[in-house]
């Protein structure tokens, strides 16, 4: 599948620049899916039509207030991620943290120090001592390993790899996926809606840190960047090119 999306890709590329009108609906369908993916993940059951209505800067009235403020949050930490994905370059420990200080609102800048265990994926993390070292070891992988130029993949990698250590009081877990989502903008893909249901999302993790498959991840990964691409070009065909 992987070579239809590279396809996929150099049509929307040729197509550009999109117009205005074009571009602000796919950004919009972009930070939803994006919004909508991460808090339904988190086990909220907001909707995607009132995720959309906040966006937009409407204030729903059947919406928690705390709801309302993650959204707005993760907007700034959306933003963020489009302003440093021009540059080309790793994320670092500074980036990750500034993706956390957004989302738990906070001034904060340090690992866990706790140590839970996961009921949800069955897993106990690293100690607190060992994370700055397995961080680091993160950050050398991220900058040593392409995966054969497939930047799907390695996005799916580095979300694992960023839940493996937990390295946060919370969210870990929606920090791992502001990661993946990074690399693939960077790489000039878009951000997807996963179309997997909270316990299925879990279940693609465990498989990753009880046997190292990667596969239940990246098929979903791989699958909602297809599937997106195609909606692009859909939205894109009716445009005049020179």
């Amino acid at each position: 599948m992987f070579r239809e999306i590279k396809k996929k890709k150099i049509i929307l590329d040729y197509r550009k620049p999109y117009t205005d009108e074009v571009m602000r609906f796919i950004n919009e369908i972009n930070q939803v899916d994006w919004i909508y993916t991460s808090m339904r993940l988190d086990g909220n059951n907001i909707t995607r039509d009132n995720v959309q209505r906040i966006v937009k800067g409407e204030f729903v009235v059947d919406v928690k207030v705390n709801d309302h403020t993650a959204i707005t949050n993760y907007q700034e930490a959306i933003k963020y991620i489009y302003n440093i994905a021009g540059m080309k370059a790793e994320l670092d420990e500074k980036e990750l943290f500034h993706f956390y200080k957004i989302l738990a609102n906070t001034g904060a800048q340090e690992y866990r120090r706790t140590n839970p265990v996961l009921v949800s994926l069955d897993y106990n993390p690293p100690h607190p001592s060992e994370i700055e070292e397995q961080m680091e070891i993160l950050f050398q992988w991220m900058r040593e390993n392409d995966f054969q130029n497939n930047p799907i993949l390695k996005a799916a990698y580095l979300h694992n790899k960023i839940v493996e250590i937990y390295p946060y009081e919370s969210y870990s877990e929606a920090i791992a996926r502001m990661a993946m989502y990074s690399e693939l903008i960077k790489n000039g893909y878009p951000p997807v809606l996963l179309n997997l249901s909270e316990s299925e999302y879990y279940a693609a993790i465990r498989s990753y840190l009880k046997k190292e498959e990667i596969q239940p991840m990246y098929d979903t990964l791989e699958r909602a960047v297809y599937n997106k691409l195609e909606v692009m070009i859909q939205l894109t065909a009716d445009q005049t090119y020179n």
